[in-house]
């Protein structure tokens, strides 16, 4: 994708957020990451499926966790009030087991080879509306390979046990230590 200020090409991050039963993804393009900018994906992707997981499966990202541990594990403050405020419980993936979250990394593996594979995009937006396009069409009416069914019909049924979205939007804040004088 073009970039707003150099006017080059560069690549942008790709951001998913995958159902766990019906499969459904939600990819999502930035140019880049900060725990503000993870929060703002997760909150958009809840938007887009209408609706709020209990669980999240996360990814060791340093946006997320800052000290992975299987039993008791540091997520970073302003994520895990994020997630305080969406109801959803967080649990880190154990490092170095990639096979925990196969989901999540098929899907973009899916989504890096298939409809973005060797395109070039002159905004963000015309990028994502591709993206988006490309899983109406062709992602969400696949038939999965695991379940031997559509992606689509599967959320349809899923969608109802997806927790409603907060009535307020959560409200940033930057958290950081201080050094003061007695």
């Amino acid at each position: 994708v073009r970039h707003p200020e150099t006017k080059k090409y560069r690549r942008t991050r790709l951001f998913a957020l995958t159902l766990a039963w019906s499969r459904k993804t939600v990819w999502l393009l930035t140019w880049k990451s900060s725990t503000k900018i993870w929060c703002e994906l997760h909150a958009e992707a809840f938007r887009r499926l209408g609706g709020v997981t209990s669980v999240v499966v996360l990814d060791n990202l340093r946006e997320g966790v800052i000290e992975p541990d299987v039993y008791d594990p540091t997520l970073n403050p302003l994520y895990r009030d994020f997630l305080a405020h969406y109801g959803v419980v967080a649990l880190p993936a154990r490092v170095r087991h990639p096979d925990r979250k196969g989901k999540v990394e098929s899907s973009i593996g899916y989504a890096q080879k298939t409809p973005l594979k060797g395109l070039r995009f002159e905004t963000l937006e015309e990028a994502q509306a591709y993206l988006d396009r490309w899983a109406e069409r062709w992602a969400d009416t696949r038939i999965h390979g695991t379940k031997k069914r559509q992606v689509a019909a599967m959320f349809l049924e899923e969608r109802p046990h997806l927790k409603p979205l907060p009535a307020e939007p959560f409200r940033f804040f930057q958290h950081g230590n201080r050094t003061v004088h007695l």
